[in-house]
């Protein structure tokens, strides 16, 4: 069977991700085109033909019906299905033979729609071979079950829901979002500061109506699972080790699909830099040969000097004193004899006068001056 050719028409750049993301955990290898207005995707339709229309109805220019009235009169054989975020255009949809979504879509009854649209609704006898790894929006929904959760999302750090199984009315989903992958980016930043370049954080977040968890997927997604809020703390041991294990199976679906690439741990220790390339040479007849452009190398953390370099070491020991001579131990005999009591009195008492003297600031008030101004309490 050729290999089948999807073309999305969506000016909305979230939702084409979204929805390329789900057709690609189909794992049936269709060519995906995308496409931000109609009049882009008539000339993708006159240039190869599509055996799949996936279009929004309200589009710069041309509206998505249009799109579809003109894949019509192209191919009889073409599917089409309709997204709008106003059901009122179902019906229109429906008289052209159109399949109707409404927004925001249920990606796991969309996916189902697209392949009974292709006529690939069994999976292919191929697969007795090897099992196929869940899609992320089955993932999910397998999460979602197991937990008893309300709903589970994939959201990158855009704050916008990739992926979705579940749903929340009462609860303004796009403000919470908002606020969380700000958090998300700052405990990002934090691992990194503690050498963690692909943590695993889960974070936890207390509500009276509902409860939150957002687990990281590598460095570009969150997991956030959704509980009532009655229910939500004491499932923390399940999310921890469930939903933690579910975020790590969707960051090798999402490395495998080319989605996101995580970074390989960058040295802690500063390298040498490359040496640099040679200017050009030109050649007698020749043009001067262009060296390639090469992007400017990503920043190196700072090099962490070992943590003991950093506490100054302690100073050598005091050579051991010399004992006493016996001229010197007489001398300072002789020196106590001579000594009186009233002589050491008398040395303490010049000393203390001396230091009041210096401490005094010529704008203070003695303790006399205070009393008699009543700026002391009373005995």
């Amino acid at each position: 069977m050729a290999t089948r050719r999807i073309l999305i028409v969506e000016d909305q750049r979230d939702v084409m991700r979204a929805i390329r993301v789900g057709l690609e955990t189909l794992g049936r290898g269709f060519i995906v085109v995308e496409v931000p207005s109609g009049e882009e995707a008539f000339l993708e339709i006159r240039r190869g033909g599509v055996d799949l229309l996936i279009t929004d109805v309200r589009l710069p220019g041309m509206s998505g019906l249009d799109v579809v009235k003109r894949l019509r009169q192209n191919s009889d054989k073409a599917q089409a299905i309709v997204i709008s975020g106003q059901p009122q255009y179902e019906a229109d949809a429906k008289k052209l033979g159109a399949t109707f979504f409404n927004k925001p879509l249920q990606l796991d009854t969309f996916l189902k729609a697209v392949l009974t649209a292709l006529g690939e609704k069994d999976a292919p006898a191929a697969a007795t071979q090897q099992p196929e790894e869940p899609g992320i929006a089955d993932r999910l929904s397998t999460l979602r079950r197991d937990l008893g959760a309300n709903a589970v999302c994939l959201v990158d750090l855009d704050a916008k829901v990739v992926v979705r199984a579940g749903d929340v009315i009462r609860l303004d989903l796009d403000a919470v979002l908002a606020h969380l992958m700000t958090a998300f980016s700052a405990a990002m930043k934090v691992c990194r500061l503690l050498g963690g370049f692909i943590p695993s954080n889960v974070h936890f977040f207390d509500g009276d109506d509902f409860d939150v968890y957002a687990a990281n997927v590598g460095q570009f997604f969150a997991l956030v699972i959704i509980f009532d809020g009655d229910r939500g703390a004491g499932q923390m041991g399940p999310v921890m080790r469930y939903g933690r294990q579910c975020a790590d199976d969707l960051l090798n679906s999402l490395v495998m699909m080319g989605v996101t690439e995580e970074p390989a741990p960058p040295s802690l220790f500063a390298t040498a830099s490359a040496p640099a390339a040679p200017p050009p040479t030109a050649q007698p007849g020749r043009a001067p040969t262009q060296a390639p452009v090469k992007s400017a190398p990503a920043p190196q953390p700072t090099p962490i000097a070992p943590i003991m370099a950093a506490v100054p070491a302690a100073p050598p020991p005091p050579p051991p004193a010399k004992p006493l001579t016996e001229a010197e131990l007489k001398a300072l005999d002789a020196a106590l004899s001579q000594a009186k009591s009233s002589d050491a009195n008398s040395f303490w008492d010049t000393a203390l006068a001396e230091v009041e003297e210096e401490s005094i600031r010529a704008d203070a008030l003695s303790w006399e001056q205070a009393e008699k101004l009543g700026l002391l309490p009373k005995k």
